[in-house]
């Protein structure tokens, strides 16, 4: 099972970040790949590094942080959120490619 403290050691950059909002990321991440026919180990994982990705997309937004005064600034939305803008969302897709795979089906015809 993946735990807030998982993401948090997977991800330096995370360690700050409420185990509640990880959470939520967690809970998403585990819905997108509950109903995949693969192993739960793999399950694990694919969740593991799609959360990752996403707690790190809410990270990278945070563009400045004041402590006395309790004041923080967003980046502006980045246009492109796939994937691809995180190595978690990398490596995620990298994985779900490969056990998702449909294997290759010869058809061949007698005459």
């Amino acid at each position: 099972m993946i735990t807030p403290e998982i993401i948090q050691k997977t991800a330096s950059h995370l360690a700050n970040v409420d185990p509640a909002v990880l959470q939520i990321f967690i809970d998403e991440a585990t819905l997108e790949v509950e109903d995949l026919d693969i192993s739960e180990g793999n399950k694990e994982r694919l969740v593991r590094l799609y959360a990752t990705h996403l707690a790190s997309l809410k990270a990278e937004n945070i563009k400045r942080e004041k402590l006395d005064g309790l004041e923080t600034e967003y980046h502006a939305p980045v246009a492109s959120v796939g994937l691809e803008i995180t190595s978690y969302g990398q490596e995620y897709q990298r994985l779900f490619d490969k056990l998702t795979e449909k294997p290759k089906s010869l058809n061949l015809m007698v005459l």
